[in-house]
């Protein structure tokens, strides 16, 4: 395990910040300047909504049945135990403490799909994430569920990224922990955001740096 990842949300050695979202810390790894007010605790508790949110979450809901059942069909085809349950873990809870120095940030989510698999006496994770839209953030906040469900399971994770228009896939390694760490630790200095960027970040109605 890497000292400066784990599933526990412990103040003890690091001191911890107030929890946030998984998503929030997936924006803030594509921007320094998102980093440094999740580590500093100066985002509000309440996220204001996004004007379609309520219709991408019906989006969403609906693609996430689709995605389950297909999956569950192709394992069936494949020859591939599910234990537990055959339709997997559906918005299975998980949490994700990333320090910094000595604070650390405690991320909380849901994994829309989570499977144990059983192939040939091996059991391995299959994560699978829907999404309306594979935004610039997503594959970030994907690893990081991937990784908080590894140090759960303590197995091999494989992790999918399904949306309307495409499909994406790999298997979690440590070079995944290797990039997420220095993104997290990288200097916000001569770091200039973009207008792009911004203007999907969940964090830019609290950023004094951003550009829009």
């Amino acid at each position: 395990m890497m000292a400066e990842i784990t599933t526990s949300c412990r103040s003890g050695g690091s001191r911890s910040t107030r929890p946030t979202r998984l998503n929030l810390l997936g924006w803030a790894l594509l921007c320094p300047h998102a980093r440094d007010l999740l580590w500093h605790g100066s985002t509000p508790l309440d996220n204001p909504p996004y004007p379609t949110s309520e219709e991408s979450k019906s989006l969403h809901e609906k693609l996430k049945n689709v995605v389950g059942e297909e999956l569950s069909r192709a394992l069936r085809a494949l020859g591939i135990g599910v234990v537990g349950r055959e339709g997997g873990l559906r918005e299975h809870e998980h949490t994700l403490y990333i320090a910094r120095g000595e604070d650390g940030v405690c991320a909380s989510s849901k994994a829309d799909i989570v499977y144990i698999l059983s192939k040939e006496g091996d059991l391995y994770i299959l994560y699978a994430e829907a999404a309306v839209r594979l935004h610039v953030a997503k594959p970030l906040q994907a690893l990081l569920r991937g990784i908080a469900l590894y140090y759960e399971y303590r197995l091999p994770i494989w992790v999918m990224m399904v949306s309307p228009h495409e499909v994406r896939y790999k298997q979690l390694d440590d070079e995944d922990q290797r990039r997420i760490l220095r993104l997290i630790n990288r200097s916000s200095e001569g770091f200039e955001p973009s207008a792009n960027l911004c203007s999907l970040c969940e964090l830019s109605h609290y950023c004094p740096h951003r550009v829009i």
